[in-house]
């Protein structure tokens, strides 16, 4: 799934392409794809709106059009939003045509991705979006959040660090990367962290994050950026997808285990 560092690459990449352009035609062919308000209204709300501004919040892309329309799309597991289609590009779901000749994919394997278009008033039908935690790469994430947050959860910080309500943006891959940064067994009770853990926890999430997105995201099959390309941040990936090969850091095998119902690798000498 596309985490916070993919998503903000795709932002990038065709925010320079997308702003001050009007969308002259949009094409919605998978009727699971529009969540608000329904496809025919969809197309209806989109069509001769200017986009103004393209942003991003959590894991949503966030499009903010002309007379106060809000597009909202989320990828989920397998979505991909293309300026252009490269050569043998399949699954094609919908598309904006906008009014220099240029047009926005959006493709997707799997078919869970989401479009909603709302007006002000109408944020009671986008669901877990309104709940977000904060931007983990702004200062109201920190130690005294997490502390807050985190006091008396017995549940593994592991699954507390995927819950969207805590912090907006971490998926799989970069909660991995940031516990084995700071140096915190992903099996340990959320509330059973120190004051110096929780710091070292705040600052390896921003620390992961920001070298995720110079890295343009990771790819490992689905992703890719808004041009095409993939990311180039597998590279330099510490532990996730490393199970059973020796530590960058101490040489230790690293170990994998369920945590939130997600397949966790670890450090066994270097995560306590």
């Amino acid at each position: 799934m596309p985490e916070l560092p993919e998503v903000e690459t795709i932002v990038r990449d065709l925010a320079p392409f997308l702003l001050n352009r009007r969308i002259v035609r949009v094409q919605v062919w998978d009727p699971l794809l529009v969540r608000y308000p329904g496809r025919q209204d969809f197309n209806r709300r989109l069509t001769g709106r200017i986009i103004l501004g393209w942003g991003r919040r959590g894991k949503y892309i966030v499009g903010r059009l002309s007379g106060g329309l809000t597009l909202l799309i989320h990828l989920r597991m397998t979505g991909r939003l293309l300026l252009n289609l490269a050569p043998g590009e399949k699954y094609q779901r919908a598309a904006l045509d906008l009014d220099d000749g240029a047009r926005l994919w959006y493709c997707d394997l799997r078919r869970f991705g989401d479009m909603w278009a709302y007006w002000p008033g109408e944020e009671e039908h986008l669901g877990g979006f309104n709940a977000l935690g904060p931007e983990p790469l702004s200062p109201d994430f920190n130690s005294r959040w997490l502390a807050q947050r985190l006091a008396g959860r017995k549940a593994p910080i592991k699954a507390l660090l995927l819950d969207q309500s805590l912090v907006a943006g971490l998926g799989n891959i970069y909660v991995d990367e940031a516990l084995f940064l700071a140096g915190i067994f992903p099996g340990r009770p959320g509330g059973s962290l120190g004051p110096r853990e929780l710091d070292a926890l705040a600052a390896s999430v921003k620390e992961v994050l920001t070298r995720a997105i110079e890295g343009r995201g990771t790819t490992f099959r689905d992703y890719r950026r808004g041009l095409g390309t993939p990311g180039e941040f597998q590279h330099q990936l510490q532990v996730y997808g490393r199970s059973g090969q020796p530590c960058l850091r101490c040489g230790e095998m690293l170990a994998r285990m369920r945590a939130g119902g997600r397949t966790t690798v670890y450090c066994p000498r270097c995560q306590q």
